[in-house]
């Protein structure tokens, strides 16, 4: 199955600060994020492994879909199953920048540097995310092809109502492996900086860019990566 690797991630102090562009940073943490910014390049291991699946039919909160060799599975949604209903085939991926990082992050923190421990956490949530830009861009380009649009990026646990346990669904139409990553019986990928998405592609979306789901998320009153989308 496909895998994207040599993906670029160019990080800004501001981006891992969550700060406005044009807000004066203090000089010290300013070096300290950029730091942070300089390890995580020597540490994240960016990779992506995606598969294309056709979209067969949207019922109620499920959504069926089947791989290439005709296999179907069932992906309990939720009540937010209508974002796929235009869909007529979608991407499933997973991206993750490997373990190296979370190990540093730990150790680090043993080490009474929690300042920088923490900068080089939110380093790698940041990296993690233009990894899975990646797999954005692909499905851009494909639905760009098809003169068709695309849905949100979509992920068990994010979007309200799709269960963490969806990913036992959803990633089982990957080979998780090819890329080291592992599924826990909890639900939960590992290394921790990996995140799965589903990206519908179809003739009846408006937006021909993958937008935030972030008014969708379970996570919206507390996450500090929440922003707004424009598109």
């Amino acid at each position: 199955m496909p895998i994207l690797q040599d993906i670029p991630i160019d990080l800004k102090a501001e981006d891992i600060l969550a700060l406005p562009r044009k807000r004066q940073i203090h000089p010290e943490l300013l070096q300290q994020a950029e730091e942070a910014i300089a390890l995580g390049q020597t540490l994240w291991q960016p990779l992506c492994v995606y598969n294309w699946v056709d979209v067969r039919s949207v019922n109620g909160e499920r959504a069926t879909v089947a791989s290439s060799d005709g296999t179907e599975t069932v992906l309990h949604i939720g009540h937010k199953a209508d974002l796929v209903t235009p869909a007529r085939r979608a991407l499933v991926g997973v991206a993750t920048i490997g373990p190296a990082l979370e190990q540093k992050v730990q150790e680090l923190q043993a080490a009474g540097q929690g300042i920088l421990s923490y900068l080089l956490d939110s380093a790698g949530v940041v990296a993690l995310g233009s990894a899975g830009e990646a797999l954005r861009g692909l499905a851009e380009e494909a639905a760009g092809e098809l003169g068709w649009g695309v849905s949100p990026s979509l992920s068990p646990g994010s979007l309200v109502g799709w269960s963490l346990r969806g990913q036992h669904e959803l990633c089982g139409l990957l080979p998780l492996e090819e890329i080291r990553v592992r599924l826990t019986n909890h639900s939960v990928l590992e290394p921790h900086k990996s995140v799965s998405g589903f990206i519908g592609l179809g003739p009846d979306y408006d937006s021909t860019r993958v937008g935030s789901v972030c008014k969708y998320c379970a996570l919206q009153d507390t996450c500090w990566r929440r922003r707004e989308d424009p598109r």
